[in-house]
């Protein structure tokens, strides 16, 4: 093995670099944390933090340097920190499972939302990020708040009671046991719902706050509250001592409405604004991923077809696509259900509005972008329609597709049916457009298949979170169980711009497009049999199979 490097060539070109015994150069990477940390820090010093993956090398090769230059111990103390994951899965661009806080934001949670949600879990373990458990922290969050609200207005005491010292001894041995934060946060709702006097719990946990660094200090003692909202709380008082409890719960559900959470204790009526996430979950519900929804694929047909949309915005899309669903309905008995993936541009809304109008549409609200394969098995687990119709949201029926795709798919041998089918010998190119029969996939502006075999060839692969090639490998789980997949270019579609690719850069497209086809080859790349060419070869597989 080689040592390390503490000092590099610096290359033609190059405009950082320093003159040296050796030449012209650079610090290489280790060395330069070890300047750094003496110049800013001195020769030693107490705590050091990094992430698990810079252990080793550059941890333990800034000690080996520092100590070498100085004679003495470095750091005292190291904290290194575990991976996050989002959905079980290490979070990456490449992976399309990245969320920014101002996406959090534009979500309707609050960003120390989030850091509640990391103070659940030890520093040294992997935390899993999922909506579901940021949810679960932000209601704590608001629960904390909302208990300070309530205690800050309570009269001062002359003195806490001395329990108060042994809940806060409790607090700091966890704190100081490794900054074990979960067992202090436990031991924090343990005080919250102690017997202690509310006052005492406000002194405690504004103390507590100095670690966790929640803001909780920054809960007024009342809401700036706009008039009309104040001048209705006074009137709703006036009628509750009147004892016209109807017109008071009038009064009260007016002011819900606005926006406004009232709690009535024995002296007044206290009134703070709803969060933006009380808010949002007021409007509609919404789920956090495929897991949450329950499969009604056993259940018998209740319609001839379910049409099925994915959006992921672009309401102006999703209404053409919808609209051209309803146009050509025709005499069948139909269901239309859109998947709402995480969409912040309005399409969200224009789905309520339009489904409360259109009784054969329903709407399925995902907190997030929980991914292509995730939107659509939750569609699928939904679905009721004899027959399956999954569209893009560029895509456009201008015509009558019920009757041919009705007809074929009663066709047993056949599992999937549609206008753009391709082809491929090598399972690497699927570049042929197939206009009329056999092919190897269809693409995914339109698939159809009947609802029953969803339980013999499985609901789509959720790794696939962005849905370039997710189409082709869920082709393939059909092909896999023996049936056919059939293209007919004449179906009367017209295909639009597709904007989950085109709002891509070329980078992120090549990106993501080579994660999704490597995990279609790690599962079908020798599976040439499944091809219909005769001399198909497999992704390094020698000879043909027939």
């Amino acid at each position: 093995p080689r040592d390390f490097t503490l000092w590099k060539a610096a290359e033609p070109g190059r405009d950082l670099k320093w003159s040296s015994p050796w030449g012209d150069g650079f610090p290489g990477w280790h060395i330069e944390c070890s300047a750094m940390a003496e110049k800013y820090l001195g020769q030693e010093f107490d705590i050091h933090t990094g992430g698990v993956d810079n252990i080793f090398p550059h941890h333990e090769d800034e000690i080996a340097q520092s100590e070498a230059a100085f004679g003495k111990p470095h750091v005292r103390y190291w904290v290194h920190a575990q991976h996050l994951l989002a959905d079980g899965a290490k979070m990456a661009k490449s992976s399309g499972n990245v969320f920014l806080l101002d996406e959090l934001i534009s979500r309707g949670f609050a960003p120390l939302s989030f850091r509640y949600l990391c103070l659940t879990i030890r520093y040294r373990h992997r935390m899993n990020f999922t909506f579901t458990s940021l949810k679960a922290a932000e209601k704590a969050l608001t629960n904390l708040r909302h208990r300070i609200w309530v205690w800050k207005g309570l009269p001062p005491l002359d003195q806490l009671p001395p329990e108060t010292d042994e809940w806060r001894q409790k607090f700091w041995s966890a704190v100081e046991n490794d900054l074990d934060m979960p067992a202090a946060l436990a031991q924090t709702w343990d005080m919250v719902r102690s017997s202690l006097p509310g006052q005492a719990k406000l002194a405690l946990l504004l103390e507590y706050d100095s670690i966790y660094g929640l803001d909780l200090d920054q809960v007024p003692v009342e809401y700036a509250v706009p008039e009309p909202v104040a001048a209705s709380v006074g009137q709703r008082g006036s009628l509750r001592q009147e004892a016209d409890y109807t017109a008071a719960d009038a009064l009260r559900a007016d002011i819900l409405s606005k926006g406004f959470l009232l709690e009535d204790t024995l002296e007044e009526a206290r009134i703070r604004p709803k969060t933006p996430l009380e808010q949002q979950r007021e409007r509609w519900a919404s789920v956090s991923s495929s897991r949450e929804v329950e499969s009604l694929l056993d259940q018998p047909d209740k319609y001839d077809f379910s049409f099925v949309l994915n959006a992921y915005g672009h309401p102006g899309d999703v209404e053409r696509c919808v609209s051209s669903m309803l146009k050509y309905s025709g005499d069948y008995s139909s269901e239309i259900i859109v998947v709402d993936n995480g969409s912040t541009d309005g399409t969200a809304e224009w789905l309520e509005e339009f489904q409360s109008s259109h009784d054969t549409l329903r709407v399925i609200h995902c907190d997030h972008n929980v991914g292509d394969a995730a939107g659509k098995n939750i569609a699928l687990k939904q679905s009721l329609g004899r027959n399956i119709i999954m569209l893009d949201g560029s895509t456009e029926i201008v015509g009558n597709i019920l009757d041919p795709i009705g007809q074929r798919l009663a066709e047993e041998s056949i599992g999937i049916f549609g206008p753009y089918g391709l082809s491929t010998d090598d399972l690497q190119h699927f570049h042929e457009e197939v206009e009329e029969g056999e092919a190897d996939a269809m693409q995914a502006y339109c698939m159809t298949f009947r609802r029953e075999l969803v339980s013999t060839v499985g609901l789509m692969r959720e790794c696939f979170r962005f849905y370039r090639n997710l189409d082709i490998d869920y082709c393939f789980q059909f092909k896999d169980k023996g049936y056919r997949i059939v293209s007919d270019g004449s179906l009367p579609f017209v295909r639009h711009e597709h904007r989950q690719w085109t709002e891509l850069d070329e980078n992120q497209r090549d990106e993501l497009s080579r994660k999704n086809f490597g995990r279609f080859l790690r599962r079908w790349g020798n599976r040439p049999e499944l091809l219909i060419a005769a001399d198909a070869k497999g992704f390094g597989f020698q000879g043909t199979h027939h």
